[in-house]
């Protein structure tokens, strides 16, 4: 079965959370899944769940310390080009119709350096300068952030212009409350390079419950980037 929208989700032991998002998705486009090192069983086989194709690839376990490759490597696993590509996280659920919903609002934006529209709206980051400096700017269905985390939706040439993810050199042992640093980068990196990144007025996916129990940052107590604005 032929499709238009790719799916790409790294994942590591939230096999419940993932398998819910995957019935989600499967029926709208074909999913690529990276297991970073998980142990449970994921059971995510085309013949189990309708929809298109499924592909899940195991590495050994990276953590936040190789994200950044493990994303490098996650993006590498289509074997076709398509026109519609969706970053979610493996914790997440999308809203009724949220291709719509993201596609109405990209094609809406008319800026010819857009890059990305971040598909996840938190309390905890709304407004929030993350990363680049860069005030946001309020549309009427959409706002410019100037940063993208992985939650986001883009075409082919966002792939092209982002290249190889270098390695992230951060001392977690020093600071373990520093993030994974991959979004970081590709943020800065697009805004210097002079693209626009956007967000969706509202959040077009829901944290599920295991989203408060972070994998990534044990540490983290507050949960307002759990919340999604909807």
């Amino acid at each position: 079965m032929d499709c238009d929208i790719v799916f790409l989700i790294t994942t590591f032991d939230r096999a419940d959370s993932c398998r819910r998002l995957v019935k989600k998705l499967a029926p709208i486009g074909d999913i690529y899944i990276l297991n970073d090192g998980s142990e449970k069983e994921y059971n995510l086989e085309k013949s189990l769940l309708k929809g298109h194709e499924i592909t899940i690839v195991k590495q050994s376990h990276g953590g936040k310390r190789y994200y950044w490759k493990t994303v490098n490597r996650l993006w590498k696993l289509p074997e076709k080009r398509y026109k519609y590509y969706f970053m979610i996280p493996d914790d997440f659920l999308p809203v009724h119709d949220f291709t719509d919903k993201a596609l109405q609002t990209w094609k809406e934006i008319t800026d010819p350096k857009k890059i990305c529209l971040n598909t996840y709206v938190d309390q905890g980051r709304l407004n929030k300068d993350c990363w680049t400096g860069v005030k946001s700017v309020e549309y009427d269905n959409y706002r410019y952030t100037g940063w993208v985390d992985m939650c986001f939706m883009c075409e082919r040439r966002f792939f092209d212009v982002v290249g190889i993810i270098p390695q992230i050199n951060l001392n977690w042992n020093v600071n373990p409350q520093s993030s994974s640093g991959t979004g970081a980068h590709i943020s800065k990196l697009l805004n210097m390079k002079g693209y626009k990144m956007y967000q969706s007025k509202t959040s077009l996916f829901i944290p599920q419950k295991e989203a408060f129990d972070s994998k990534m940052n044990s540490w983290r107590k507050d949960d307002k980037i759990n919340i999604a604005v909807l």
